[in-house]
């Protein structure tokens, strides 16, 4: 009976040993957490582009000629023929101005010239006649010159007279307003039966010549200097634009312009004018660009304006996938060396370029970098306290973001 209970004690101090090694490990095992997974992700190379470096500046439209119609003889308007909004080629009419008067101003310059001519030919007659008699001495030296100068004066008198008679002409034809230049031609500000006159404040109309179209574009003097510089340097060549004329490639810039509602315009521009002067109230300077105008383009209309600069080669670009924005403005990647160690290191980028960011310090040629699976990346690296984790390198078959 004492046996019989001897071991049953030590029955049940080997059943409570054994529960509490059962509860000690589990609690280590919950302590430890299941088994790290190696991070997978997918790598580009860090590589070297030549570039076109781009400035995005604002812009404004403006018709290419402008043309105001304004009258250079006054009158009453006796009729507007034009439509308004219309297209107008250059001799077209578009304002008849009562022609009344000018028509007897030309009658009377007329008759004045006919008047000189009769003059005229009665004093040729007598300087004939008196120079024939001078060789026989029959008539003075100075009745002689006299005829003479009198034929003299009829000639300018003559002159005179068709001067009048022309202006005459040209005034009565200025009655008849015609279109200076081909365009769109917009409101009229008079109308028939308005009185307008030579040199008053307001023109008539306004033509504009809407293809090609210019875009005035301001550009800060100290980014326009800096850009010089590297092109004079060497870090920078210059762009090239075709001729159109020549059908040779010259130093240019292009120009693309997105317009008011965020779309990109279709057709691509070039700068055809720099004005190198300095606005004193801005610190910048004027470049006017020339596009080609689909009817999309208006004059006075915004634009944004993307004007190339240069070229720079072998610029270091990864993908802007690459970059992780960290606090106070910090740019990192993460870096996978030759045996697959994930490092994070600080980078400083230089601009944007397409899909990819311009490196100007922190990588060099040919290092990889993460660009999908970097998110589980950086959490392995944060949970082994900051140190370099081992990763797999997979191929971009799509199946991590």
């Amino acid at each position: 009976m004492r046996k019989r209970n001897h071991f049953q004690y030590i029955r049940n101090i080997a059943g409570s040993i054994g529960l509490a090694l059962l509860v000690a490990a589990c609690a280590e095992e919950h302590q430890a957490g299941p088994a790290m997974m190696t991070p997978q992700a997918v790598v580009q190379e860090v590589e070297r582009k030549n570039i076109t470096v781009e400035a995005e500046l604002p812009g404004r439209t403006e018709a290419s000629v402008i043309a105001e119609v304004r009258p250079q003889v006054g009158g009453i308007i006796l009729s507007v023929n034009f439509t308004e909004g219309s297209f107008v080629n250059e001799g077209d009419p578009l304002y008849q101005i009562d022609p009344a008067t000018y028509k007897a101003s030309l009658l009377q310059a007329e008759a004045t010239l006919e008047r000189a001519k009769a003059n005229q030919n009665a004093a040729r007659l007598k300087a004939d006649r008196l120079n024939a008699l001078k060789k026989s001495k029959a008539v003075s030296q100075q009745d002689v010159d006299d005829a003479n100068a009198a034929l003299m004066q009829a000639n300018a008198e003559v002159l005179g007279a068709e001067a009048q008679v022309t202006n005459a002409k040209i005034n009565l034809d200025y009655t008849q307003m015609e279109a200076p230049i081909s365009g769109q031609i917009g409101r009229t500000n008079f109308t028939q039966g308005a009185l307008v006159s030579p040199g008053q404040v307001n023109e008539m109309a306004v033509i504009q010549v809407l293809n090609p179209m210019k875009v005035n574009i301001t550009y800060s003097s100290a980014e326009y200097a800096a850009v010089r510089k590297k092109i004079m340097s060497g870090v920078y060549t210059p762009t090239k634009v075709e001729n159109l004329e020549t059908g040779e490639w010259e130093d240019g810039h292009l120009v693309r312009i997105y317009l008011e509602d965020g779309s990109l315009y279709d057709e691509v521009g070039y700068i055809k004018f720099s004005d190198l002067t300095v606005d004193p109230t801005t610190g910048s300077i004027f470049l006017q660009a020339q596009f080609e105008n689909d009817g999309s383009l208006l004059p006075g209309m915004f634009v944004r304006t993307v004007v190339q600069q240069g070229i720079e080669e072998g610029a270091l670009v990864v993908s802007q996938k690459a970059v992780t924005q960290g606090p106070g403005g910090v740019s990192t990647v993460v870096v996978i060396d030759q045996e697959n160690i994930a490092h994070i290191r600080p980078v400083e980028i230089s601009r944007a370029y397409e899909q990819d960011w311009v490196i100007a310090q922190g990588l060099k040629e040919g290092e990889r970098v993460v660009v999908k699976g970097l998110q589980s990346v950086q959490s392995a690296i944060q949970r082994s306290g900051g140190q370099p984790v081992k990763v797999e390198v997979i191929p971009d078959d799509n199946t991590i973001q």
